[in-house]
């Protein structure tokens, strides 16, 4: 699994696990580490893209 996966993934546990505890506090930071994941899948993307771009394909 990928680094951004892995974000992903354990923030959606931290996420679930806060709305079940009511721990609205570990609720958001999984929510903040989803969001961490997709940043760095966009990160991913645009650097393959650039890298696409530069190679001239």
């Amino acid at each position: 699994m990928s680094s951004s996966g892995k974000d992903k993934a354990k923030g959606k546990a931290n996420e679930l696990a806060g709305k079940v505890t009511g721990n609205r506090t570990k609720q958001a930071k999984g929510k903040v580490q989803q969001g961490k994941g997709r940043v760095k899948d966009e990160l991913k993307d645009e650097e393959e893209g650039a890298k696409r771009d530069a190679e001239g394909r």
